[in-house]
């Protein structure tokens, strides 16, 4: 009965996350290169504050942020798949942010 019960509510979560798969797709692909952004640090990376005179790189402080910025996109992508069945506009627009934090983060604009 239990197990039942899991394996159908296992099957609407897939689903429903299906109907989603065009947003959470650039999601995920943002996040991988925050991934990569963490995983490989370089100061041209730095990019937001880069031409500042006051910016001076540290590859500790680079790490720190960006592990912070890994957990808050993470946790905001908890918060778009929670919010899928009740409020999906909500949820796509959370979800299609990752293009506008990616031209932010490559600096494509």
């Amino acid at each position: 009965m239990l197990r039942e019960k899991i394996k159908k509510s296992v099957k609407e979560t897939f689903k429903l996350l299906w109907m989603f798969k065009w947003y959470i797709l650039p999601y995920l692909l943002f996040y991988l290169i925050l991934m990569l952004f963490y995983i490989s640090p370089s100061p041209k990376q730095y990019n937001i504050w880069i031409n500042e005179k006051w910016f001076v790189y540290s590859q500790d402080a680079y790490l720190a942020l960006t592990k912070l910025t890994l957990i808050i996109f993470a946790l905001l992508f908890f918060v778009g798949t929670s919010n899928m069945r009740n409020h999906p506009m909500l949820a796509k627009i959370i979800f299609l942010s990752s293009l506008y934090f990616i031209t932010i983060f490559l600096e494509i604009l």
